[in-house]
């Protein structure tokens, strides 16, 4: 393992170890820096406040990962608040759970109220579809994802676009509202 890497993980492991941090509702959260070089200043945890912050959109190759009980989420820019396990991310975002995957401008993680947002060129990709948008609102609690700004849903089957679409996620459903245009094939049929 390379020693920058395991030098960052002893010093988290210090700091996490004689602070609350990272454990609103039991919820135990790392954070990983990888591929910065020694000698360069990745970021800084103020202890008081409770927040880390890191930026390494400079450093080719570089990362930032924080893990959560069952969300990963990836970029170059982070702001982590411990208290309330909020989560911001920018530049090359990413957030993969168990059933989606989600990429974005802007990821804004709301542990504790189970929510997350997500700001420009949004898409998610699930089993059963792929979403772009300009703007996800995500709401772990009622399973509800509102998408709006350019929203274009891709089946296997076809596809749906419009400016604001929900879905509700327990129950495979989509609600449109305005205007929508979509388009679908019989991917069943025998075609020689």
């Amino acid at each position: 393992m390379n020693r920058r890497f395991v030098g960052v993980v002893i010093v988290l492991a210090l700091l996490l170890g004689g602070t609350s941090m990272a454990r609103a509702e039991g919820q135990v959260g790392t954070l990983e820096i990888t591929g910065v070089p020694a000698d360069v200043n990745a970021g800084r945890y103020d202890r008081d406040a409770g927040v880390f912050s890191a930026d390494v959109s400079e450093i080719v190759g570089a990362l930032i990962t924080v893990k959560l009980e069952d969300v990963t989420i990836v970029g170059k820019t982070m702001e982590w608040r411990t208290d309330d396990n909020y989560l911001f991310f920018t530049v090359d975002a990413k957030l993969t759970q168990e059933d989606f995957e989600l990429t974005g401008d802007a990821i804004e993680y709301f542990g504790d109220e189970k929510k997350l947002l997500s700001e420009g060129n949004v898409v998610v990709i699930t089993e059963d579809a792929t979403v772009y948008a300009d703007h996800l609102d995500y709401d772990e609690e009622t399973d509800e994802a509102l998408f709006t700004g350019n929203v274009k849903v891709v089946f296997s089957d076809g596809g749906l676009e419009g400016e604001r679409f929900l879905m509700l996620l327990e129950k495979s459903e989509l609600r449109f509202f305005g205007s929508f245009q979509g388009e679908f094939s019989d991917v069943n049929s025998d075609e020689d």
